[in-house]
């Protein structure tokens, strides 16, 4: 036959079983404030991370810049040099090709 007899560990008073589920809320109330501070700490780090990348972006942006404008200059430069020794290359030609009518 089976033992009838409830021992003493299992009996549950109203009380017990209210500090119980007590101890359960304010468990799971630290979960919550333990969640929701690591959401804090993620939310600061990446909120600083944002603002790190936005002055890197905006650094990389400005140099950018000033490279594509560095070239610009540079191939405006070279423009106007190759049409001056154009012009003066056809100045010559044209100065050499009259000397040469002459001597014919």
């Amino acid at each position: 036959m089976a033992n009838a007899t409830v021992k003493r560990e299992e009996v549950k008073t109203p009380y017990a079983q209210g500090v119980y589920v007590a101890s359960q809320n304010s468990a799971n109330e630290e979960d919550i404030l333990d969640s929701f501070q690591s959401l804090e700490v993620d939310e600061a780090r990446l909120i600083e991370q944002k603002e790190h990348l936005m002055i890197l972006l905006n650094q990389l942006e400005t140099k950018a810049k000033e490279e594509f404008e560095k070239r610009k200059r540079k191939v405006e430069r070279l423009n106007s040099e190759v049409s001056d020794l154009k012009r003066r290359c056809e100045k010559f030609a044209s100065w050499v090709s009259s000397e040469s009518t002459l001597e014919s």
